[in-house]
């Protein structure tokens, strides 16, 4: 990513990123999950991130049988495809805008912003493991509902969406709000400004999310 920051097209690669994470984030909210949330009802979509930190199999159990039979199965294909496109929806559009911040610093702030846009496209694959661990988890509750998922499958599922939430909600954060203090002082120009408003709106929404939904599940 250094030498990607150093090419005269970075700021090209990097808002087409962007961009690109934008269209992907619509198709999945407007288009591949709207059917499942109709279903499921947008008020109880932020119980599945119960689910995700559920860790033991009484728990994820508890979580997924609070919901109605039909809202079951929906919840499967909010998983797969609807958030496995969401997570490389965030996740493009979050490296693309911290690829853009990292142009407008110097120094080791940029070396830094050349490991930090990798962070949400770690948090995306993460996202996409955790889904599938999730998705077995409910496909198994659908056809056996007197049978607790294997406590494996529910630890790991809770390991790994631990770390997506590290990865999406800490780190990606504390570089992105810390750079844009940074670029502040050295760079006000438009589009720097642009850069900066978006990302900041972006990581602001990101991180308000669990904090809202996380605690209610403990």
């Amino acid at each position: 990513m250094q030498r990607l920051l150093k090419s005269r097209r970075a700021t090209l690669i990097f808002s087409l990123l962007a961009v690109a994470g934008v269209v992907v984030f619509g198709l999945a909210v407007g288009v591949l999950m709207q059917p499942a949330v109709q279903i499921v009802g947008m008020e109880r979509t932020a119980e599945l991130v119960c689910l995700q930190l559920a860790f033991t199999p009484e728990r994820a159990a508890s979580v997924v049988l609070g919901f109605p039979e039909a809202a079951r199965i929906a919840i499967a294909q909010l998983l797969v495809p609807g958030d496995l496109a969401l997570a490389w929806g965030y996740g493009l559009l979050l490296a693309g805008l911290t690829g853009l911040l990292a142009l407008r610093l110097t120094g080791e702030w940029r070396r830094a912003g050349a490991i930090a846009l990798w962070i949400p496209l770690l948090a995306s694959t993460l996202d996409c493991i955790e889904n599938a661990f999730l998705h077995a988890i409910v496909m198994g509750l659908v056809n056996a509902p007197d049978t607790l998922p294997a406590s494996a499958l529910t630890l790991l599922a809770g390991g790994v969406s631990s770390l997506k939430w590290i990865a999406l909600c800490v780190a990606t954060p504390a570089y992105g709000f810390a750079g844009i203090f940074k670029g502040l002082g050295t760079d006000r120009s438009w589009s720097a400004l642009l850069v900066y408003a978006l990302l900041f709106v972006v990581l602001f929404a990101m991180v308000m999310k669990p904090l809202q939904d996380i605690p209610a599940c403990f």
